[in-house]
């Protein structure tokens, strides 16, 4: 590609340089059920939502931030073997 086309590309988003920056939990309570959310952020402004499941507490799931940080969200793979 020359310079001239890239010019017009739009590189807002770049994947390969995504990568997470904060993890927050919201407990969520009301009938029937207790929700645990989770809010995850990236360098790029986009943020990702998830339900902690599987009877995990809000203390474990911050217990994983810190192998989440700085991670590629995009590798799904990669981040589910380090937690």
């Amino acid at each position: 590609m020359t310079e001239q086309t890239l010019d017009k590309v739009n590189t807002n988003s770049k994947p390969s340089d995504l990568r997470i920056t904060d993890v927050r939990i919201a407990n969520l309570a009301g009938i029937p059920m207790r929700v645990t959310l989770l809010r995850i952020d990236t360098n790029q402004g986009i943020s990702g939502y998830g339900e902690v499941r599987d009877g995990a507490s809000k203390t474990y799931a911050l217990l994983l931030k810190s192998r989440l940080i700085g991670e590629n969200p995009c590798n799904i793979d990669k981040i589910f073997r380090k937690i």
